[in-house]
């Protein structure tokens, strides 16, 4: 069974074709980087594949059904989606939130049974934010309300987790961790489409890169055959120094490169 298919999709956003085209297929188990330069079509990609953008052209398959068929309710238990921004208005304890992503668990009369307590704890244990249980989360740093957002999405335990950005207020050890939690869920073989821009990151724990460009995929395939100095002079715009340090490999960004048209 294909875990997430998108054929032939077009999103319009206003008069601007955000997304031309893209055909990929995702597999249970994959730690998928989605990357490109910005205004690149990543947010759109992932924010159509959960259901929540009208497509201009084309299909989303979730599970070999058409997403259009899905009940929301229903979908919502099989896609988890972590949005950017992190952007939270209600003063909810921290538990409270990460409670959130057993919505769609619940049964009819919406209590917390054992399954979702279980999960809730694993959660937050996993991003290290259980000590924070009983905090309200407006009064969290944006790091730590990252962490808790990462729990709550987490919590869902759907098999697909799309993650928007979701490091951008991290420290490098919280942002490494994150990744690290994220890996660990697609070896239980949920499948994580996570966009990212640190290249050197997405080397080291992606399984697998799509990279785009004025909304189309530029490039498809292994951090190691996508992540070239060529690629990236093209797509981006920069000169980069690739390496190998034990077995982490890493992309550094030098200079950038002024004689291509990098997007």
């Amino acid at each position: 069974m294909t875990t997430l298919k998108l054929h032939d999709v077009g999103v319009m956003l206003g008069a601007h074709r955000a997304l031309d085209g893209v055909s990929l297929t995702f597999e249970p188990g994959e730690l998928v980087g989605i990357m490109g330069p910005n205004g690149a079509g990543k947010s759109t990609m992932l924010r159509a594949a959960a259901g929540l953008l009208p497509l201009t052209g084309g299909e989303v398959h979730v599970r070999d059904r058409a997403i259009t068929a899905w009940q929301r309710h229903d979908l919502a238990r099989v896609v988890s989606f972590l949005p950017q921004g992190g952007t939270v208005h209600w003063p909810l304890t921290v538990r409270a939130l990460v409670a959130l992503g057993r919505l769609p668990h619940r049964g009819p009369f919406g209590r917390i049974g054992l399954a979702d307590e279980t999960a809730i704890e694993a959660a937050m244990a996993a991003c290290e934010v259980e000590m924070l249980a009983d905090k309200p989360v407006t009064r969290l740093s944006g790091g730590e309300r990252a962490r808790v957002l990462l729990a709550r999405a987490l919590a869902a335990e759907a098999p697909i987790l799309l993650a928007d950005e979701p490091f951008a207020q991290l420290d490098p050890s919280h942002q490494l961790h994150a990744m690290e939690v994220l890996q660990a869920a697609a070896r239980k073989g949920t499948l994580v489409l996570v966009v990212l821009h640190d290249l050197s990151v997405a080397a080291r724990f992606c399984d697998r890169i799509v990279l785009l460009s004025a909304g189309r995929v530029v490039a498809d395939g292994k951090p190691d055959a996508v992540l070239t100095r060529e690629i990236l002079s093209k797509t981006f715009g920069v000169d980069a120094l690739i390496g190998v340090h034990g077995d982490a490999r890493y992309v550094v960004p030098l200079r950038r490169n002024t004689g291509t048209d990098g997007q």
